[in-house]
């Protein structure tokens, strides 16, 4: 009897485990949306979770490389949501999710859309960054995206280029807080030119160095007039300014985005 009691309660036990297990993968899969946030969780689909590692799917090798910078993040989000230990590690691989597989195919084969040359750039460094066998399916919908892009070319982030979207939109908003992200803004203030990281980093990198030098600009702008030894430091910050390399925008559309009293200082006398 005391064996076939001691059977019963390790059968309980194991079905117990199992089926806590099942819902606790359920969960960190059910998550991964509010983790992720809305704009990832578009390009991404989680898989499965083994062992504290969650594995998830990516559209492209490059969004895959640049989501591994974020993996410590995500792990303390679920940290916070589902306790330590939950999730202790996300691993990225490639490969389209499955839920725009049908919402994003095309019904017959259209035209190809023909694309600036810096447009077409970047689809073929999309097209490379994935599996052959996924190429096909990527240049299709890379082409559709960087066609609609140039159709609201006005009303997309203007670090990454998603239409439709604020600038920074929510992707690039979390790129710019991590640490890597400011510590690269910081050295391209101080060398424009500077390329201390690729992709979408590098993209986010350079607004946001654009950005402070902006907010730099236009603190010394009411105090040049007064104190004539700060025109060079001024000079200095509105030259580093312009030559930010931001996409899709020349210097002098750059210095138009000062205000009337910086740009007043900017001419040449």
């Amino acid at each position: 009897m005391g064996e076939n009691r001691a059977g019963e309660l390790l059968g309980q036990l194991l079905k117990r485990y199992k089926l806590e297990a099942g819902l606790r993968r359920g969960r960190v899969l059910a998550l991964w949306p509010e983790v992720a946030g809305e704009m990832l969780a578009r390009l991404t689909e989680p898989l499965k979770l083994e062992r504290g590692e969650l594995l998830v799917r990516a559209e492209s090798a490059a969004l895959a490389h640049q989501l591994t910078y974020q993996r410590e993040e995500f792990v303390r989000r679920y940290a916070a949501r589902l306790g330590e230990g939950t999730v202790t590690n996300v691993r990225f691989v490639t490969g389209r999710p499955k839920a725009t597989e049908a919402a994003s195919a095309p019904p017959s084969a259209p035209e190809p859309v023909a694309l600036p040359l810096e447009q077409a750039r970047k689809l073929e460094a999309w097209t490379r960054a994935v599996p052959e066998e996924l190429q096909a399916a990527v240049e299709r919908a890379g082409r559709a995206v960087l066609a609609a892009q140039l159709e609201r070319k006005g009303d997309a982030c203007a670090i990454c280029g998603r239409s439709g979207e604020p600038t920074p939109c929510r992707y690039c908003a979390a790129l710019l807080e991590d640490p890597l992200v400011r510590r690269a803004a910081r050295r391209i203030e101080r060398d424009p030119e500077a390329e201390p990281l690729e992709g979408d980093l590098l993209a986010a990198a350079r607004w946001l160095a654009a950005e402070r030098l902006r907010g730099q600009i236009e603190e010394l702008a009411p105090q040049v007039t007064r104190e004539p030894r700060l025109v060079a430091l001024f000079q200095d910050r509105l030259e580093r300014f312009a030559r930010v390399p931001i996409a899709g925008a020349t210097p002098a559309e750059r210095l138009e985005r000062l205000s009337p009293a910086a740009r007043s200082l900017a001419k040449p006398r």
